[in-house]
């Protein structure tokens, strides 16, 4: 029987532990690209809601804005800007005084492509979910 030396076998598994966050990690975004997505109605009280990264020229920050339903007017928007961390990931809080109204949690995922969690709590449908997002 043939047996990998221990050393060699230590290498090996040092390397696959290094790849292993590399493989989950993050991107940072292209400074100053628009991003866009649609969350999905996902049932018969649910509303399609459009969804548009807009990240700064700096590439520090974001404008994180989704509508409720369809139609994008300024009625019906809701919007924050988020920090973007050295990681790529992003998060924000939307709130009305102490009260909370909707979260969203993300990451690039590639220069010009994001995938965010949206948390509606108390506006719109309260329907949130998973959105992929695009840049062109």
């Amino acid at each position: 029987m043939n047996r990998i030396p221990s050393g060699i076998a230590a290498g090996l598994v040092t390397v696959a532990m290094l790849a292993v966050p590399t493989l989950a990690s993050s991107a940072l975004p292209k400074n100053g690209v628009l991003l866009k997505g649609t969350l999905h109605d996902a049932g018969v009280t649910a509303l399609t809601k459009p969804v548009d990264l807009k990240v700064a020229p700096t590439g520090k920050s974001a404008r994180f804005t989704w509508w409720c339903g369809r139609q994008q007017t300024v009625s019906n928007r809701n919007a924050i800007t988020v920090a973007i961390k050295p990681d790529g990931t992003f998060a924000g809080t939307s709130n009305v005084g102490t009260l909370t109204v909707w979260t969203v949690k993300g990451r690039f995922v590639t220069a010009t492509s994001a995938r965010a969690s949206l948390r509606i709590i108390s506006v719109c449908d309260a329907k949130g979910g998973l959105v992929s997002l695009k840049g062109s």
